[in-house]
């Protein structure tokens, strides 16, 4: 049987820029690219260095799905108390640190 060949077209990296969720404006400290591919009708917008990916039909709900779930990682690794963190949620919590300054 042959493999089939994938779908997915890759389109562009872009880099982040400040973005804002509810109350809570996203700005990045350093130059790091959103990466956007197109499988079947489905966008998938990803930021690698925290595995986080969102997906829609529409390119900007994808886009937003991805910031929201950046809010939620924030919630769940920097408002919480760094003692109540595993390893690898104090891992988790330096990386945001160091990807974003957040108001």
């Amino acid at each position: 049987m042959a493999a089939q060949s994938s779908t997915i077209e890759f389109f562009e990296r872009r880099p982040l820029q400040e973005f804002e969720v509810g109350v809570r404006k996203f700005v990045p400290l350093r130059v790091t690219n959103l990466q956007v591919d197109y499988d079947d009708g489905l966008w998938a917008v990803s930021l690698s260095p925290l595995d986080a990916v969102g997906s829609s039909q529409d390119f900007r709900a994808a886009r937003q799905k991805l910031f929201e779930y950046i809010d939620f990682l924030w919630n769940e690794f920097v408002q919480c108390p760094e003692q109540e963190l595993g390893e690898t949620g104090k891992m988790q919590r330096e990386l945001l640190l160091e990807l974003f300054s957040v108001s």
